[in-house]
């Protein structure tokens, strides 16, 4: 079946490293139609080309010269020719057709495997005829252009401005790149498995994998791999060996942590190629490209082949310990592990300590990039060493496995006839064997019972295995699909399996990324993986919940309350998107900023979700060139904290947000808002509350007096910030040895941070002519601006809840001004209200200033009160929670009344019998238990 051929150069398209592969494996590939026709207007008219001098064309290979292979060759091809579609480079289309005919006709350039300017001249001179054919540069019989000419394909010849264009870029390096992450990735699939499977054959201990032990590593390569592992693992019934060392055990209990950092590197050189592989290709000015790779990509290839490297290390590892276990064949398997350290090892251990040593012996930014196609190769030889590894573990496991069980019925060729063997080996023999034999049964002939996922790999490998085995001159074996025990317990031509290549090389069949064997495998993998995870009890995300409905209706009402509130101050609601460019939120939180979620996949953009709503509002009002607005929303944000949930501390949670911004009389806003914070807090009913109050002109003031750098004035005040948790003697030590304040110095804000009281009479203390606090010229103007706010809020009638307190630091960076905090008397949750002025904001996105102040509910924490005082009047009054608002329940007794119900229901919720906005419902699915009216409906009506 012909497969449908790639699409280059299309319109938006943004291909990725998959695309490279799938063209690499002979894929066929044709040109977009509108992005040829932009190619052809954007590149100079046929009368002006100039073609280069040919030069001579020879078929010698260059003495020593290594080449790429067939696959890595044709990958750097459909990478380049990518770019130039994609670009604004004024190469001609016909060499971008002549580009994609060579792909087509299998005809592929021997491109030296020495840099990515080396590699792309080579390209570069494909298109002038120059060069040979990969399969034929060792020897040099036949020339490039014989082979293009025998094929019909016109060489186009370039101009100097094109060769420049080809020949510059890292195509040679992403072409490669991506055949190795994306096989590594394929590869890293097998080789958990396959570690699981080593894992049932030694014994091990699985206890690692758990979750709470998983989560406990603290990122979440390792917590993905465990999670994978358990999934593999599902259903197993094997005993873990007694006595195993413990530094044996370590072996198979640290594979969350192996296998989850290489998934990490694989994902971090992913990142870093997909670009080169998206890129376009720049227009060449004064005989110069404009294309400059990354200067991460070399050392993100270089770390992937050590990641690779350790992995295959790791894997020998457990070899050896499986080799151990059974002395029958401990010779034999040691000499494979061997062999595998000597071989494919140690010749990518030699190719990367050479790109390494060469990387760290210059500190050239350009000569670094030059080493970018080594460390792709370097990578793709740690890449064939861990899949030698692979291999000589996986037929260690399986062959301990068949000693351990003896002969058992063929295992079936694919995953649901593995099922099949799992579920029998589990239920054992019931009807033919004696009771007193069960649960012999159940662990004798029938085999061990291995976990499902095992049980697949297991099969496939066992399968391949057997029919070289058999296949193979020198066996005595007839067809089979498992490996064979002799009677006296010896494994059945061991010598053709162990100490020939035939077993490791039906397991590289299995195992090699993209070969047909190993896409079955992984098919195979996946089926069982996700069946497991369907049966698997699911769970709400850490720091994060469902809410049922009467909790819904609380949460409901709490808006409605804060909507109100908002909509009498005049405010209007926008919403902004729930993520943002990453450049938009750093540097806005101070210390905080480690909480900000990244997103792993932005489609070439780096965002992040929106920590707060302030910093998005600022964004709002720069980009729409706004200069007065007083705005209300209500929207989720996202921190990467740790969740302590009895305190309304949560990574997804609701914030309420009202916001002044505009030129205003001073403290007229600042007074509104806090008015508005009371106003929300009173109507709410929560319980006594105090706002507190401080301004950062103050702080800084306090700080500047007692001596504190002015360089750490922000980390100070986040550690002061910390008082309303902390007793100072804790903030102290913080200060003196984290922050390398002086002692006297910290003593001096002791001082200050512990005044705060009614806000007038604290006002007094501070503005006496003797105060140090009155003598600078900053904080008096602060002073200033709290006598005025005071008076405001006086006349707002919202000063009584307020607590001048000069503790208060808030540890965003933004605030500029006013900042205040609420706090519920007595209650153990945290601020559930926070906010302040921040004038500079807005001017960070759009270079304008534009004054703003407002304030922040915390939802959460408010839900979390109001829902346990629901609660307590539910259980002191004996009635459920409401979580509907249904008045009239409209049902019928017997059949063929549901019409009749229907037409009730439309005359109860129309306002036609009652008057009134009323909430009907019809009784069809569940029991309203909380309606005030029953209205039921009979056949005996008609008697009536």
């Amino acid at each position: 079946m012909a497969h449908k051929a790639f699409t280059v150069g299309g319109m938006g398209q943004q291909p990725g490293l998959d695309d490279v592969v799938k063209v690499a494996l002979g894929l066929p590939i044709t040109l977009d139609t509108a992005g040829s026709e932009r190619i052809k207007k954007e590149s100079p008219p046929p009368k002006s080309f100039e073609a280069e001098p040919v030069g001579e064309r020879t078929t010698a290979a260059a003495e020593g010269q290594r080449y790429l292979s067939q696959e890595q060759a044709r990958a750097v091809l459909v990478t380049r020719l990518m770019s130039l579609m994609n670009g604004k480079s004024g190469v001609r289309l016909l060499v971008a057709e002549f580009l994609k005919e060579l792909l087509n006709h299998g005809i592929t350039p021997a491109v030296p495997a020495t840099s990515d300017a080396a590699a792309l001249s080579a390209i570069a001179g494909a298109c002038k005829g120059l060069g040979n054919c990969v399969s034929t540069a060792a020897n040099g019989q036949q020339a490039l252009s014989a082979v293009v000419e025998a094929a019909g394909v016109h060489i186009p010849g370039v101009s100097a401005a094109e060769r420049v264009a080809i020949s510059s870029g890292a195509s040679a390096s992403a072409g490669v790149g991506s055949l190795v992450i994306v096989g590594a990735k394929q590869l890293l699939t097998v080789v958990t498995a396959i570690a699981a499977l080593s894992c049932e054959a030694a014994g091990a201990q699985v206890k690692a994998f758990e979750p709470e032990v998983a989560e406990a590593l603290g990122y979440k390569g390792a917590i993905a791999a465990a999670d994978e592992l358990r999934g593999l693992l599902d259903g197993s019934k094997t005993v873990p060996r007694k006595g195993m060392p413990a530094e044996q055990q370590t072996l198979y209990s640290s594979l969350p942590q192996v296998l989850g950092a290489a998934a990490d590197v694989i994902g971090v050189a992913y990142n870093t190629v997909r670009p080169e592989v998206q890129s376009a290709a720049l227009p060449i000015k004064g005989g110069v490209s404009s294309n400059s790779p990354s200067p991460a990509l070399a050392p993100a290839l270089l770390d992937l082949a050590h990641a690779l490297q350790t992995l295959a290390h790791s894997t020998l590892s457990r070899t050896q310990v499986l080799a151990a276990a059974v002395a029958a064949v401990e010779p034999q398997i040691q000499q494979l592990a061997a062999a595998a350290v000597n071989g494919p090892l140690a010749a990518a251990q030699q190719q990367i300590a050479a790109v390494g040593n060469d990387l760290l012996a210059t500190a050239d930014v350009v000569q670094q990039q030059g080493l970018a196609l080594r460390s792709a190769l370097a990578a793709a030889a740690a890449l064939k060493a861990l899949q030698w590894a692979a291999a000589v573990e996986g037929l260690a496991a399986i062959v301990v496995l068949r000693l351990a069980e003896g002969n058992s019925p063929e295992p079936a060729a694919d995953g649901t006839a593995a099922d099949q063997q799992h579920q029998q080996q589990q239920d054992g023999d019931k009807e033919n064997k004696p009771k007193k034999d069960k649960k012999k049964d159940k662990k004798g002939s029938s085999g061990i019972v291995l976990g499902k996922g095992c049980t697949v790999v297991r099969t496939h490998l066992e399968k391949a295995v057997a029919a070289a085995a058999a296949s193979n001159s020198s066996s005595s074996l007839g067809p089979s699909e498992t490996l064979l025990i002799t009677p006296d317990g010896q494994l059945a031509a061991a010598d053709v399996i162990l100490l020939e290549p035939v077993g490791i090389a039906a397991v590289e069949g299995v195992i090699t990324a993209h070969e047909s064997a190993s896409v079955k495998l992984l098919e195979d993998l996946k089926v069982v993986v996700e069946a497991n995870q369907a049966r698997r009890k699911p769970k709400v995300a850490k720091g994060a919940r469902d809410f049922l409905p009467d909790q819904m209706a609380i949460r409901e009402a709490a808006f409605g309350i804060i909507t109100s509130v908002f909509k009498r101050h005049g405010a209007v609601a926008i919403d902004t998107p729930v993520f943002e460019l990453r450049e938009t939120l750093m540097g806005k939180y101070g210390e905080d900023s480690k909480l900000i979620y990244d997103l792993a996949d932005q489609g070439g953009e780096l965002l992040s979700l929106r920590y707060d709503l302030t910093v998005p509002f600022a964004r709002y009002v720069a980009v729409n060139a706004i200069g007065n607005i007083k705005r209300y929303h209500i929207g989720k944000v996202y921190r990467r904290d740790q969740p302590q949930l009895n305190r309304g501390r949560f990574r997804e949670f609701f914030q309420c947000d009202f916001d002044i911004a505009g030129s205003y009389a001073t403290m007229v806003p600042d007074a509104e808002v806090l008015k508005v914070l009371v106003g929300i807090l009173t109507d709410l009913q929560l319980g006594q509350f105090t706002v507190k109050l401080n301004h950062r002109k103050l702080l800084d003031a306090m700080l500047a007096i007692a001596g504190v750098p002015p360089q750490k004035f922000r980390p100070i005040c986040s550690a002061i910030d910390k008082l309303d948790k902390e007793p100072w003697e804790v903030v102290r030590a913080e200060m003196v040895e984290e922050k390398g304040l002086p002692g006297e110095v910290a003593d001096v804000i002791g001082q200050f941070v512990v005044l705060k009281g009614q806000p007038r009479e604290l006002l007094a203390v501070l503005t006496a002519p003797d105060h140090p606090l009155a003598k600078h010229a900053d904080s008096a103007a602060a002073l200033a601006e709290l006598s005025t706010l005071f008076d405001f809020l006086d006349a707002f009638g919202a000063l009584g809840p307020i607590s001048f307190d000069l503790s208060l630091a808030r540890g965003l960076d933004y605030y500029t001004g006013v900042i205040y905090e609420a706090v519920l008397e007595g209650g153990n949750v945290g601020s559930i209200a926070a906010g302040g002025r921040y004038d500079k904001l807005v001017g960070m996105f759009s270079g304008k200033d534009v004054p703003a102040v407002g304030v922040s509910i915390g939802i959460e924490r408010v839900f979390a009160i109001m829902e346990a005082q629901a609660r307590a009047r539910a259980a002191e009054s004996g009635n459920a929670i409401r979580a509907t608002e249904t008045q009239v329940l409209v049902a019928s007794i017997g059949n063929g009344m549901q019409v009749r119900c229907c037409l009730a229901w439309c005359r109860v919720s129309c306002k036609g019998d009652w008057g009134k906005d009323v909430f009907g419902s019809v009784l069809y699915c569940s029991w309203c238990q909380s309606c005030c009216f029953p209205m039921l409906y009979s056949p005996l009506e008609d008697y009536y």
